[in-house]
């Protein structure tokens, strides 16, 4: 293999965003271009269509441990599976117009490994089982010259987008959830220091780079999402709610600036909503807002991401948002960050990684009020090598904490690798 062949961390991120097609929101190129373009067709001078996508596998080992207070036996499991991204596969048909206005669709399935699905209450494998497939994405991106671009369908929102493409788990599995049914996805850090971006329906704005071409702002509305009731504030624990009357709104400031030996990158995304109340009158709304930087000085790449929110919830957006203290429904406050550092051998194509991260929820009711709960922690070792530029084997060791509502206190050792095309 040749040397100049080998990838770096920030490239294969890179190649993992053009696959997810997450850079719809002025997620800004960097200095460093991905190793390849994608597979291309071209039709003609106008059109093209362009293939994503990326398969990974791993064996998973958890270790469960002991939690008598809440009903968690001591137990070790076994899978072999997706990590935190199931397979994915996305095509884009894309058109240019000679004015230069640019107009693409792009479709993305997700392929599931376990043919035990989504169900945690289904055995874990059975013949005649089936993988679930499922249509994560589908929009349009219409992008001018000097007008910028415009964005309608089903994709990755915006609030916490960064936090889960920059998380060094993104391509691996982190921590996980310990049932004995894979679920084709793991946790990465979801729950362990920043909520779950999820698909949204959504029709968004971003504008033209400006501030020397670092920076974008991109503003839009999404389809509200309805509440995981928890903690039974609207009616029955873990039951959902209907969905609100209002549109969510949320957007997002992004900021890139290279240099010699490096790059700086920092974003920061909102999100909010009407808490749908199934008709107990709560009139409460839900509110997110993060921050991300993060810093590339050759091999060494240091991110780190805070998060906070009134009344949005728990890992997943909604899930949990409100609880009644009394007689009266409050808003659950959460927040949380994480710190990261990954570095490359020089010469070599061994990246190793670490990532400490916490969550904590407002959810203990004390008198009249409420206090935060014990925080969710984790922090996973990875280390990965890059056998060409778009394949790579990878392993990761974490230790996490109890999560009150995904995962029990366990330890996760996982082995396998990714190919992104």
């Amino acid at each position: 293999m040749k040397k100049n062949a080998l990838p770096t961390k920030r490239s294969l991120i890179l190649a993992l965003t053009l696959a997810l097609s997450c850079s719809i929101y002025g997620q800004e190129e960097t200095d460093e271009k991905p190793a390849y373009d994608g597979l291309q067709l071209k039709v003609n001078d106008n059109w093209k269509i362009k293939f994503g996508g990326q398969v990974n596998a791993y064996y998973v080992l958890t270790a469960q441990k002991e939690d008598l207070e809440n009903g968690v036996e001591k137990e070790t499991f076994h899978s072999i599976r997706n990590g935190i991204n199931q397979v994915t596969f996305s095509a884009s048909p894309t058109y240019t117009a000679e004015s230069g206005l640019t107009v693409s669709s792009t479709f993305e399935l997700a392929f599931g490994l376990s043919n035990s699905g989504v169900d945690a209450s289904s055995p874990q494998n059975r013949g005649f089982g089936y993988a679930p497939v499922e249509i994560r994405q589908a929009f349009i991106n219409v992008t001018t010259p000097k007008s910028g671009s415009f964005f309608i369908g089903r994709g990755f929102g915006m609030f916490a987008l960064d936090a889960i493409i920059f998380d060094q788990s993104i391509l691996g599995v982190g921590a996980n959830y310990s049932f004995d049914t894979p679920r084709n996805t793991t946790l990465a850090g979801i729950g362990y220091g920043y909520i779950f971006v999820d698909k949204i329906a959504q029709l968004n704005y971003t504008t033209p780079s400006f501030f020397n071409k670092t920076s974008t702002l991109s503003l839009g509305i999404y389809e509200p999402f309805a509440s995981l009731d928890i903690y039974g504030a609207f009616g029955n624990a873990f039951d959902f709610t209907n969905s609100p009357s209002s549109i969510g709104v949320h957007g997002k400031f992004s900021f890139n600036k290279p240099f010699k030996n490096g790059s700086f990158y920092a974003s920061s995304s909102f999100i909010s909503q009407e808490i749908a109340d199934n008709g107990t009158d709560a009139d409460l709304n839900a509110f997110g807002i993060d921050a991300l930087v993060k810093l590339n000085i050759k091999g060494l790449t240091l991110t780190g991401y805070y998060y906070t929110t009134d009344g949005l919830g728990d890992a997943g957006l909604l899930f949990g948002p409100a609880i009644m203290v009394g007689t009266e429904v409050e808003t659950i406050k959460s927040d949380g960050f994480y710190a990261q550092a990954t570095y490359t051998i020089p010469k070599s194509p061994v990246t190793l990684g670490i990532n400490y991260g916490s969550s904590r929820v407002q959810d203990q009711i004390n008198g009249n009020s409420l206090e935060f709960s014990d925080s969710a922690d984790r922090l996973t070792n990875s280390i990965s090598y890059a056998i060409t530029s778009n394949l790579v084997l990878k392993s990761e060791y974490t230790i996490q904490s109890r999560h009150r509502v995904f995962a029990p206190e366990a330890n996760v050792f996982s082995l396998g690798g990714f190919f992104v095309f």
